[in-house]
């Protein structure tokens, strides 16, 4: 199914170049607005901007598990390549918003932090195909299937008549 694009994929997260569209976003006057206050309130507090990198370097860290875990999905042929696109372009949404309001000094370590983090995971991914119990695993009802799905941005069902929240930490 997804071969070729998990090759690709692979290749690309590891350089740090996949190319994604980012496809939820908030209208631009209520995301200036946001940045806005971010950076007042960390120009004013010193604990506040650290409190911000630190945040930033939390979604990082989510954001790279779950492209590895898209990887897997896409081993397993449990996801689209659409999804898989959807998926990372979301994860790295939230992440980029946090980066893009760190200071100048700031954005230069994060970006080694990052960088760093993500050749760490891929590096340390079994580049092995799943073992058919692993991918079972991996789809189970209300497990990491379903929580990676809730980043496309549609409703997700833990089991039946129960909803998954929006963006759950798989």
């Amino acid at each position: 199914m997804a071969l070729g694009f998990l090759g690709g994929l692979a290749a690309a997260l590891v350089l740090g170049a996949a190319p994604v569209v980012a496809t939820q976003t908030s209208p631009p006057d209520d995301e200036t607005a946001a940045r806005a206050a971010i950076m007042e309130l960390m120009s004013a507090s010193p604990e506040y901007a650290k409190l911000q990198l630190d945040l930033v370097k939390a979604q990082a860290g989510l954001a790279v598990r779950i492209e590895r875990l898209v990887v897997i999905g896409l081993r397993c042929q449990l996801l689209s390549e659409e999804d898989a696109q959807l998926i990372i372009a979301n994860a790295r949404d939230e992440m980029e918003f946090g980066q893009s309001v760190l200071f100048e000094d700031q954005q230069a370590d994060f970006a080694l932090y990052h960088e760093g983090l993500r050749q760490g995971a891929f590096v340390a991914a079994d580049p092995a195909m799943p073992r058919p119990d692993e991918c079972e695993a991996f789809a189970q009802p209300g497990g990491t299937l379903v929580k990676l799905l809730t980043w496309t941005g549609r409703r997700q069902f833990i089991r039946p008549g129960i909803v998954a929240s929006p963006r759950t930490i798989p």
